[in-house]
């Protein structure tokens, strides 16, 4: 048996389980950046593997040319594959700058969800907010529901929350609405 044979089926294996495993925590969103990184990474070897695993089994391999299920089964993935590619993807395309969409993704968050990441208890930020105008403000409301999809109206309720402006890179309260 040679070198390659032995490794061949193990590593085909266990780059399947890999990209199996990190799937389906990713379909399930329960997934890190090196989960991503392994996922993607571990993907492309496993294309390697598996031509190595084909040629070194190409006489088996062969076979299953010649059984009307398995051609199905072969043709049946190929099209779906091809398919996903050439319908058009009806996901609304989000461009612009980078900072627009982390606004956008904390915008959705409420304000309890808010505090830790300006160093403040939920109420601290109603206080702020209120302060600023915001007379809806409460614990359980986003930012959103506050000024709605407006990035622009976000990024100024975003400056209220940063008492002394530091949310927007130092650029101090209002910053949003000169830019």
């Amino acid at each position: 048996m040679s070198t390659l044979r032995k490794f061949a089926t193990p590593l085909t294996i266990a780059t399947f389980t890999i990209v199996g495993v990190t799937g389906v925590l990713w379909y399930f969103h329960f997934i890190t950046s090196a989960g991503r990184w392994l996922h993607e990474i571990i993907g492309l070897a496993m294309m390697v593997v598996i031509v190595l695993h084909v040629v070194l089994n190409w006489r088996a391999f062969k076979t299953y040319f010649k059984r009307p299920l398995a051609i199905a089964i072969i043709v049946l993935g190929v099209v779906l594959t091809v398919g996903a590619y050439l319908v058009p993807d009806q996901t609304p395309a989000r461009g612009g700058p980078p900072q627009f969409a982390a606004f956008s993704k904390f915008a959705d968050e409420d304000l309890t969800t808010l505090g830790p990441i300006f160093d403040t208890t939920a109420e601290d930020l109603v206080t702020r907010l209120l302060a600023a105008g915001y007379s809806g403000a409460k614990v359980d409301k986003t930012i959103e529901d506050l000024v709605g999809t407006n990035v622009r109206a976000q990024m100024q309720a975003f400056s209220a929350l940063a008492a002394d402006g530091s949310g927007l890179g130092g650029q101090g309260q209002g910053a949003a609405l000169r830019n």
